[in-house]
Parts: C-alpha cells; structure tokens; sequence
C-alpha cells in the first residue's frame, strides 16, 4: 500500500507539477491587443470628435485606439503644439485603461490627438482625458473623482490631474511616465 502511495504521489508530480515548474511566464499583452480590449469593453467610450470642435477625424481618442488595434501609429492634430505626428499609444497607459474598465465605465476625450501644453505626455501617446465616470459629468461634485484617479496612480499613472488643478475643473487628466 505504502509503495502505490508513493508511485501515485510521483505521478502527480510528474504530471501536474513539473510542467508548472517547465512552463514559460505568460507573455505581457501587446500594444495591439491591449487596444483591442479597450475598444471591446462597452464601459469605455472614445469620443469620435474633439471636445474643441475642431475637425480632424485622425486624431480622435476612437481613432487613436482603432489605429493602435490594427498595429498602425496614432496621430497627434495639426492644431496641436508639435502639428501632425505619428506616435506609439503606450501599452502601459492601455493597461491602465482596461484594467479601469473593471470597475467604472468613462469617456475618454481625448489621447494623443488635441491641444495640450507643449511638453505634454498626450503628444507621446502616454496620457488620456476622461470627462465622465459612470454617467456623471467629472466635477468637483462628483463623487468619484478622488476614486478615479487614486486608481489611476495605483496603476501606475505618474501624473493625475482633476478639479481644483489648474485647466482641469471638467476631465481627469491620467498620464503614464514615457
């Protein structure tokens, strides 16, 4: 009895717990697919428009997302301080946005493409604006706002801003180092 114990204990080992211990670290999800995830998640919505009204259908916050999906380059606005440029959407930033998606549906307003300070982390495709959480319109009356962006340090955000900063009393500013 003793041995069948043993042979059996060996068994397992060799079937279950040796290919654990073979088995590669699971591959990080690529810029492609994270961009994937977020268009396919229906709490996240990518405005199509620029909130300035000004017209350039290639550098929506949707386009940008659509683009990185398909493996192309986003693009930056003409308006913008570095004018029409191709820029990678960073995989951490995307992260951050689906991981987001897990417990609060928003609008994105704008990535990489619009107007921005000159050194900003949008003409780099690392930051996103989010002007609506779960419905509500970002405001300092909106109860969410401290939430939402201690969950974007959390995950990794290096610059937050919201209201009571300067130039940010309606959206949620969430930018990832480059």
């Amino acid at each position: 009895m003793r041995k069948t114990a043993i042979t059996t204990a060996a068994s397992i080992t060799a079937a279950v717990v040796l290919p654990l211990l073979a088995a590669e670290p699971a591959a990080a999800a690529s810029r492609q697919d994270l961009a994937k995830d977020v268009l396919a998640d229906d709490g996240i919505t990518l405005l199509d428009s620029h909130v300035s009204g000004n017209d350039h259908p290639e550098s929506t916050a949707k386009r940008n997302v659509t683009d990185t999906s398909e493996g192309d380059p986003a693009r930056t606005s003409p308006w913008s301080d570095v004018g029409v440029t191709e820029v990678q959407l960073s995989a951490d930033m995307l992260r951050g946005m689906v991981s987001l998606g897990k417990d609060y549906s928003f609008r994105i307003t704008t990535i990489a493409g619009g107007d921005h300070s000159s050194t900003s982390y949008h003409y780099a495709g690392t930051a996103f604006d989010v002007d609506r959480i779960d419905g509500e319109a970002v405001g300092s009356g909106n109860g969410k706002v401290g939430d939402f962006r201690k969950a974007c340090e959390d995950l990794g955000a290096t610059e937050v801003l919201g209201p009571g900063d300067a130039g940010h009393d309606t959206h949620i500013h969430c930018a990832w180092g480059s």
